[in-house]
């Protein structure tokens, strides 16, 4: 189901959410484990920037319901990531709005993400953009400055290094607009690699999972950074989710699985915190629970044990190299994280703006015409039947 909101969703749905938030508060249904779980929460520094955060932070993405901030503050969450493209800007609002009535701004570390197209090559045009997007973030969180500000969804060496971006950056620090400057990417390796040297970013958000145990060189490129000074926050961390992609498989994984990948995650001591994707009051509740202690539990070893979760989980690695079997060149990596956030997720406004940012010809709509798909996956991905999928929910 589409989570596009017309006139009276946005002004009805705010009312239910707080109605329901006082009724769940008046029990103990939100009183479990976390709250009563003892041994202080375990804490990092991250990187240069020097804030000390639990190992568990929340990534607002998915999440539209305001009452899950309240109480992911409540259990001892401090950091809120959150995006310009999240709901179209209404997932920032949220957030603002949340902090200003909890008062709590002092208290809690808040990072956005702007982003331009790649088709953006002026800098001064790239910087004016990236500025202008950022301050409409300020508005939408009500907020006269962030912690931390990410150039968004880079994936190459060359967007990574892009004068303009950086230059906004620079200079949105300077004028006090944000306290460190970040660079969020999917392709960990080749833009850490890129960025290290540079030495303009505070902190970079990085997909880290346990699908990626197999890859010594993206681990030794995140720990490198780390040692670099740069603060490192992960994300994907549980690889889609409990949602199954194959319609074919159990739709469900066991509770268990998302500790144990949270944990694996976790268990690298140059990762500062996690941003899963929660949305819901469990399954907040089940990933805060590791942040006391991130010893694996009997059933936890015995799912990560199990070698069959990497080739199900079908977690597209980004490596890109599967553009070389598709006479078209078309951008598989993002088709495949559309599909992630769409089909996994439920996220559809996110699957939309991801696959519109496609360059034409090199998205969905080269693959319309193709009857059979010549890529294929260098580790697990089905990614035929995926394109299928994308097509059959008409994202674009």
């Amino acid at each position: 189901m589409s989570k596009e909101w017309n006139r009276r969703d946005f002004i009805v749905k705010p009312i239910v959410w707080a109605g329901a938030a006082r009724m769940l508060a008046g029990t103990n249904l939100l009183a479990e484990t976390a709250d009563t779980a003892k041994g202080a929460l375990l804490e990092r520094t991250l990187g240069r920037t020097g804030l000390k955060l639990p190992i568990v932070s929340m990534g607002v993405m998915n999440a539209d319901v305001p009452g899950i901030l309240r109480r992911s503050y409540e259990l001892g969450i401090r950091h809120f990531d959150t995006a310009a493209v999240y709901q179209n800007g209404r997932n920032e609002e949220m957030v603002g709005n949340v902090i200003k009535e909890m008062g709590i701004r002092d208290k809690v570390v808040i990072s956005t993400k702007e982003g331009i197209r790649a088709s953006t090559r002026n800098p001064v045009d790239a910087k004016m953009r990236f500025t202008d997007g950022f301050e409409a973030s300020l508005k939408r969180l009500q907020m006269d400055h962030v912690d931390i500000l990410y150039h968004h969804g880079v994936d190459s060496a060359d967007v990574a290094k892009a004068e303009g971006p950086i230059e906004a950056l620079q200079t949105l620090k300077k004028q006090g607009k944000t306290r460190f400057i970040g660079i969020s990417t999917h392709n960990a390796t080749e833009v850490l690699n890129a960025v290290v040297p540079l030495n303009v970013f505070d902190v970079a958000l990085v997909t880290l999972n346990y699908t990626m145990a197999h890859d010594a060189e993206k681990l030794a490129t995140i720990e490198k950074a780390a040692k670099s000074g740069i603060g490192i926050v992960a994300m994907k961390t549980q690889a889609g989710g409990t949602v199954r992609p194959d319609a074919k498989l159990p739709k469900e994984l066991p509770p268990e699985s998302q500790t144990a990948l949270l944990k694996w995650v976790l268990n690298h001591d140059f990762i500062t915190t996690a941003i899963p994707g929660f949305s819901t009051y469990e399954h907040l509740e089940q990933d805060f629970i590791v942040v006391r202690n991130l010893a694996y539990t009997d059933a936890e070893k015995k799912f990560l044990a199990d070698k069959t979760f990497t080739a199900q989980a079908e977690f597209c690695q980004q490596c890109g190299q599967c553009r070389e079997d598709c006479p078209k060149r078309v951008d598989i990596p993002a088709l495949m994280r559309s599909h992630m956030y769409a089909v996994q997720y439920r996220n559809v406004s996110m699957a939309r703006h991801l696959l519109a940012k496609s360059e034409v010809g090199k998205g969905l709509d080269a693959c319309r015409a193709c009857h059979s798909c010549q890529a294929h996956c260098r580790n697990t991905v089905q990614i035929a039947r995926k394109i299928a999928q994308l097509k059959e929910l008409q994202l674009a």
